[in-house]
C-alpha cells in the first residue's frame, strides 16, 4: 500500500496573508516527504465565500511544491477539466510534467459546485450532470491524445481541433506533409510542446462519486479512482466492481484493489478523547459543510437507517456514526491497527490521509503529521511488510 496526503488552504476567518498559507501548505508537503509519503495531493476550488478552500490553481502549486521536494510525487486531486480549455490544459500538464522531474499524478474531477462552474464554464453545470459528463469526457480525450501522440487531431460535438479553414499566418506556412490534408491544404494535425515526460503519460486518476456507474466508467477509460469516504464493506464492493470492469474494458486481469485510491480522515493524539478535543469540531464542520448526499456514502452495502436517524444525519452528520466508519481519530497503534485493517481487508493500492480541516490551527495538523512520520507509519510497515513475508514463506 502506498501513502498520501490530501491538503487545501483554508481560512474561514478570512483576515489571514494568503503568502503565510503559502508557506504553511509548504511546510506541510516537506512533512509529508520526510514522512516517506508517496504523492501530496492538491485540489482546485475558486469564489469561496466562506474561506474553506482556497486553492484555485493546483498546477501552479504542484510547480512550487515540487521545486522544493525531491522525491515525493505531486497529484492533481483534482484538475476540474471542465473548467480549462483542453489545449492550454494540456500543455499546462506536459510542462508540470517536466518542471516535477516526472512525478506528476493527473487527478480530474468533473465538479460539485454550480458556483464555479456558471463562471468558468456554463457547460459544465453539474445540476446539468448529461451536459457536464459531455464536457468532462470530451476534455479528457483531448487531453490524453494531446499528452500521448506526436501529432493529433479531434472533432467532437463541442471542440475541433485543429481549428478548420487554417492553412497559413503571417508566421505559420503549413508545409508539413504530416500536418496537413493534401485534399484541402488545410492543417490537419496539432503538436503540443512539450509531450509529457511521462511516456505515455502520466497517471491518471478520477475522483469518483458513491455511484457504482462513477466507478464503472472510470475503469473503462483505464483510470484509476480516488474514493472520499466509503467504509470498508462499501470499499470492498466497489474494488470488485472496478476490476470487472477495468478487466473486460481493457482486456487486463489486474489485481484487486490496484489503481484504487480512497482518503481517510486522519488526527493522530494521545487518546480518542484528546484528538476529539482538538480536531472534531473542524473535522466535522468540514463533513457537514459537504453533506449535500447526506449520511448514505458511509454506508455499508444493503444498510438501511431508521427513517428518523437518516433524517437527523442529513441535516447534521455526528462524530458518533461516521467514526467506526471512516475516520481514523486516535492514539498511534489504534490508527496504525486501522490502517492495517484497510489494507488488510481491501488491498488497496493508495492510501489518503487528510489531517487538516477549516478552522484547525496549522500547528494541530503539523503535529498529527509528525506523529505519523514517526509513531504511525513505520509500524504499518513493518506489520505489513512482516505479514507479506509470512505469506510468502508460507506459499513457498
Amino acid at each position: 500500500m502506498r501513502f498520501g496526503y490530501f491538503d487545501n488552504i483554508h481560512d474561514p476567518s478570512q483576515k489571514r496573508d494568503y503568502s503565510d498559507l503559502v508557506n504553511e501548505m509548504r511546510e506541510r508537503a516537506r512533512l509529508c516527504e520526510e514522512a516517506g509519503m508517496d504523492i501530496y495531493w492538491l485540489p482546485e476550488h475558486h469564489f469561496s465565500i466562506w474561506g474553506r478552500e482556497l486553492l484555485s490553481n493546483p498546477l501552479l502549486m504542484a510547480a512550487d511544491i515540487a521545486a522544493r521536494t525531491q522525491r515525493i510525487r505531486i497529484g492533481l486531486g483534482a484538475a476540474i477539466i471542465g473548467f480549462w480549455h483542453p489545449l492550454r490544459l494540456a500543455e499546462d500538464l506536459a510542462l508540470l510534467d517536466h518542471l516535477t522531474g516526472g512525478r506528476l499524478e493527473i487527478g480530474v474531477g468533473r465538479g460539485n459546485y454550480a458556483l464555479e462552474a456558471s463562471n468558468l464554464n456554463p457547460l459544465a453545470d453539474p445540476r446539468k450532470p448529461e451536459q457536464n459528463l459531455k464536457v468532462f469526457l470530451e476534455t479528457l480525450a483531448i487531453i490524453r491524445k494531446a499528452l500521448s501522440e506526436e501529432r493529433f487531431s479531434h472533432k467532437g460535438e463541442i471542440y475541433q481541433f485543429p481549428a478548420p479553414g487554417f492553412s497559413a499566418d503571417k508566421a505559420h506556412t503549413i508545409k508539413d506533409p504530416a500536418y496537413v490534408d493534401p485534399a484541402t491544404g488545410e492543417l490537419a494535425k496539432l503538436s503540443i510542446y512539450p509531450r509529457a515526460r511521462q511516456r505515455p503519460l502520466p497517471p491518471m486518476w478520477q475522483m469518483v462519486s458513491e455511484a457504482h456507474d462513477a466507478v464503472r466508467g472510470a475503469a473503462g477509460l483505464d483510470m484509476g479512482i480516488v474514493m472520499w469516504r466509503p467504509s470498508i464493506a462499501e470499499l470492498q464492493l466497489r474494488l470488485n466492481i472496478y476490476k470487472q470492469a477495468h478487466d473486460a474494458a481493457c482486456g487486463t486481469d489486474i489485481a484487486l484493489g490496484a489503481k484504487t485510491a480512497v482518503v481517510r480522515d486522519t488526527f493522530v493524539a494521545d487518546s480518542e478523547a484528546e484528538a476529539r478535543r482538538i480536531a472534531e469540531e473542524a473535522c466535522m464542520g468540514s463533513l457537514n459543510f459537504a453533506n449535500w448526499r447526506g449520511p448514505r456514502i458511509f454506508l455499508d452495502p444493503q444498510e438501511n437507517l431508521p427513517a428518523e436517524t437518516e433524517a437527523a444525519l442529513k441535516k447534521h452528520l455526528t462524530y458518533d456514526f461516521v467514526a467506526p466508519r471512516a475516520l481514523f481519530f486516535g492514539t498511534p497503534d489504534h490508527v496504525a491497527d486501522k490502517i492495517v485493517e484497510l489494507a488488510e481487508a481491501t488491498g488497496l493500492d493508495h492510501l489518503m490521509f487528510k489531517c487538516g480541516w477549516p478552522g484547525l490551527a496549522h500547528e494541530h495538523t503539523v503535529r498529527c503529521l509528525k506523529r505519523m512520520s514517526e509513531e504511525v507509519l513505520p509500524q504499518v510497515r513493518q506489520r505489513l511488510g512482516a505479514r507479506r513475508g509470512n505469506s510468502i514463506n508460507a506459499a513457498e
